[in-house]
């Protein structure tokens, strides 16, 4: 089952039967299973019979089975939630179990079964090539995989969010926004609050990138964002103050060398790519990169020239080759390098 047809289903009202939640998009997954909770617990005083919920691995299905078998008050629809079963390393017997389970609720046409997995719990696969769990379950359980959504998934989703706040955010400022702050759902939500708060405090109906450096958080997931940004400055000292934040939280040296290694190995991608005469459309089609990405990358290639973002990619992978064969490592000689070549 696909998401818009499980939201079809919710608008409808014709829920029932059993449902695996799985996938990366927590965000999602929550939100929707909020919609479900919504439909079934209308009349908040009776929600205590109508939502029944399990949380962790070691659940008794017997339990979850025995839960079953009281009717709904005051509501067509019973919900019972079974949050982060680990489906994968279950026994034989469990999984037996939890397909005889769902095979139940053809007596029960009131019940709304969801198993709520993380990213691990349940590996659904592809539609092409689905898993042998999601084959197995499928037959009883509609199986709903929310993925990770795009960056173009994204950008219109925030446009909506921030159009419900009143304030405008063109699609430029909105992928400087994902760039800054990740492809989270529920990071980049908290990011839309944060900056329609800061709009509105300053009586502002737009937000450009300059709002978002301003109020955003920059995560992990940006390569280290602030390394990763003194890098395309081309900027020796704010190399050295991202080093010293990185130091101060722990970040392994081997992270660290990563992030100077996938910083560089793009930028050098986008110089070789503008040296062979392609423009930024180009470049775009041919990465599958955000055009803010883009944009900031063919920046910097210029700023820097090919010659010597290939000489420092070279240097980095010899550093690389050393520290794993037991030559010298750590954030010394990342300092070294960015003495040498920032």
């Amino acid at each position: 089952m696909t998401v818009t047809e499980l939201k079809n289903k919710i608008k409808s009202g014709t829920l029932g039967g059993a449902y695996i939640f799985c996938g990366e998009e927590d965000y999602l997954k929550k939100y929707y299973l909020q919609e479900i909770v919504k439909l079934s617990c209308q009349e908040e005083a009776f929600s205590l019979f109508n939502r029944v919920v399990f949380d962790g691995a070691d659940i008794d299905i017997a339990e979850i089975a025995e839960s079953i078998k009281a009717p709904p008050m005051m509501s067509d629809y019973k919900l019972i939630e079974w949050k982060y079963p680990d489906i994968e390393h279950m026994s034989e017997s469990e999984k037996k179990l939890l397909v005889e389970l769902a095979e139940s609720l053809s007596e029960y046409p009131y019940v709304i079964l969801i198993l709520f997995t993380d990213a691990e719990g349940f590996l659904p696969g592809t539609s092409k090539r689905p898993s042998k769990g999601a084959v197995r379950f499928g037959k009883t359980y509609n199986i709903v995989n929310f993925e990770k959504s795009t960056d173009a998934q994204l950008i219109g989703w925030l446009g909506r969010h921030f159009a419900a706040e009143g304030i405008r955010a063109e699609p430029d400022t909105l992928a400087a926004l994902i760039f800054r702050a990740g492809h989270s759902m529920e990071v980049l939500h908290g990011e839309v609050q944060k900056l329609a708060a800061y709009a509105k405090a300053n009586t502002l109906t737009a937000i450009t990138k300059a709002e978002v450096d301003l109020v955003a958080s920059p995560t992990l997931e940006c390569d280290a964002f602030a390394l990763s940004t003194a890098i395309t400055d081309k900027h020796r000292e704010k190399a050295f103050l991202a080093l010293k934040d990185m130091i101060g939280r722990r970040v392994e040296a081997g992270a660290t060398l990563a992030t100077l290694a996938r910083s560089f190995g793009e930028l050098v991608t986008v110089s070789l790519l503008l040296d062979e005469g392609m423009d930024s459309r180009d470049i775009e089609k041919l990465l599958e990169w955000n055009q803010y990405k883009i944009k900031i990358c063919i920046n910097s290639a210029k700023k820097w020239g090919t010659a010597r973002l290939s000489a420092a990619t070279s240097r980095l992978r010899e550093l690389d080759a050393e520290s794993k064969s037991g030559g010298v490592s750590g954030y010394k000689v990342i300092e070294m390098f960015i003495c040498e070549y920032i």
